[in-house]
């Protein structure tokens, strides 16, 4: 056992790679050697090649921090000296660079792999325009700039939102590095809520950047009490318009559409009528 509020500095002798120092890079990200502090001592177990911190721990590798009641470091031998290739934190745990935080009460870091997994209830991922969370698991992939939420899955950006079982959010690099939701596919029980409507359906593809997103599978449009209900649609959330079809390109099968617009009860002298129909397909503009 080393002692208390002790520093250890192993080397990560993983092959160079060029850096991407956007965002999460505590693996493949940098060739920076891994500082591991901890309040309350260091074991270094080697017949069993693990370093366990415990005690306020905390991991560094350039900008990159990880932090946690205990972290444990699995090293093996490498090229220059021992690398660690996996470590393992539990308890508060939150992963932070000079723009993101990933939070949780247990995380998993593959660094060989370039890949984390959070969990916890939920676990977080925040960047300075999105936030994602999920009940179960929530993966980051560093090559990719990709996360996937499992259980309950939200990612939420300004005013919109969408919900699912399975949600794989993916990133771009923005505003001074940081990560930026790109688009995000829902799979399961899918929800999309903007301040004027909102879509479910059985599986969806939303394209942040440009606001468009298809939804399939018992999509229901619902705004201002008004209705829709089809196979699949082609949802503008900036503009608000929806087209709405019996199923999608290609498909077979039902081919019609349902359409109910209820009255307005607000002004009972002025009321609209309400309307059912049913048609190849249906646009909608408020």
């Amino acid at each position: 056992m080393i002692g208390r509020g002790v520093v250890l500095l192993l080397a990560v002798l993983l092959a160079p790679v060029q850096a991407w120092a956007q965002g999460f890079n505590l693996g493949r990200g940098n060739n920076e050697e891994i500082q591991v502090y901890a309040d309350d001592g260091i074991e270094w177990i080697s017949d069993a090649t693990r370093v366990i911190a415990r005690g306020n721990a905390k991991a560094t590798r350039g900008t990159m921090t990880v932090t946690a009641d205990s972290l444990t470091a699995y090293y093996r031998d490498g090229a220059g000296g021992n690398e660690i290739w996996r470590l393992d934190a539990d308890g508060n745990v939150t992963i932070t660079t000079p723009t993101e935080t990933g939070t949780g009460t247990k995380a998993t870091y593959d660094l060989e792999k370039a890949i984390f997994v959070l969990r916890g209830h939920p676990a977080k991922i925040v960047t300075p325009t999105d936030q994602v969370t999920a009940k179960d698991t929530l993966e980051y992939w560093e090559k990719e700039r990709m996360a996937v939420a499992r259980g309950d899955a939200v990612a939420i950006q300004k005013d919109k939102k969408i919900q699912s079982d399975i949600l794989t959010a993916h990133f771009k690099e923005g505003a001074k590095g940081s990560l930026e939701l790109e688009r995000a596919d829902g799979y399961g029980h899918v929800v999309l809520t903007t301040p004027k409507e909102v879509v479910t359906g059985d599986r969806s593809d939303y394209n942040l950047q440009t606001g468009i997103a298809t939804v399939a599978g018992s999509v229901k449009i619902i705004r201002d009490g008004n209705e829709l209900n089809g196979g699949y649609a082609h949802v503008n959330l900036n503009t608000g318009i929806s087209k709405l079809f019996g199923q999608p390109p290609g498909g077979q099968g039902e081919t019609r559409v349902r359409g109910t617009f209820t009255p307005d009860k607000q002004n009972p002298d002025q009321r609209r009528a309400i309307f059912k129909g049913a048609g190849p397909s249906v646009d909608k503009q408020r």
